[in-house]
C-alpha cells in the first residue's frame, strides 16, 4: 500500500489557524506606537547622558528640564544662572516636545521626583534625588519608565 505524501486538508487547516493566532498575539507588540513610546524612553535615557558629558565638556552647569505640560518633553540646557533650573536666562542645547513631529504618538504621562537635573561641571547631579519619567503612547495603553538614579544615570527597568 502506498503512503500519501504531504499534509490532508484537515491538517492544513489546523497549521493555518495555529499561524492565525500566533500572528493576532504578535501584532500587539509590533505597533508602531509600542516602537515609538520604546525609542522615545532610549532617547531620554541618551539625552541625560549627554547633559552629563556636555557639563564636563563645556566645564559649565547643564542639566535637563523634563517638560510636564501639554504631551509633556524635555529641555537639554546650560544653566548659565545656576539656579537648578531651565528659564529665560539659559540657553537651550535641545528641546524634544512629545506629540509632534517624530514624537507624535508619545507623551509623557508621569513625572516621579525634581523636575530638573543638572550636572555640575565635574558631571555630578547637582541636589538631585533621583527621578521616574513615565512615557506611553497616545491611547495610554502602553507605558515605559525611564529610571534617573541619585547619581544621574538613567535605566530602563
Amino acid at each position: 500500500m502506498r503512503k500519501p505524501h504531504g499534509l490532508s486538508l484537515i491538517e492544513l487547516v489546523i497549521v493555518l489557524a495555529v499561524l492565525g493566532v500566533l500572528l493576532a498575539l504578535g501584532t500587539g507588540y509590533l505597533r508602531s506606537d509600542r516602537l515609538q513610546v520604546n525609542q522615545a524612553a532610549r532617547s531620554l535615557a541618551a539625552q541625560v547622558t549627554r547633559a552629563r558629558l556636555e557639563a564636563i565638556r563645556r566645564n559649565d552647569f547643564v542639566g535637563i528640564q523634563f517638560l510636564t505640560s501639554g504631551t509633556g518633553g524635555y529641555v537639554v540646557f546650560v544653566d548659565q544662572n545656576r539656579n537648578g533650573t531651565y528659564d529665560a536666562g539659559d540657553t537651550a542645547i535641545q528641546t524634544v516636545n512629545f506629540g509632534q513631529g517624530e514624537w507624535a504618538r508619545v507623551r509623557l504621562t508621569a513625572l516621579a521626583g525634581p523636575a530638573a537635573l543638572v550636572f555640575d561641571p565635574r558631571g555630578i547631579p547637582q541636589d538631585f534625588t533621583g527621578a521616574t519619567v513615565t512615557l506611553s503612547d497616545r491611547a495610554g495603553t502602553y507605558t515605559k519608565g525611564v529610571s534617573l538614579s541619585p547619581q544621574g544615570r538613567a535605566s530602563l527597568p
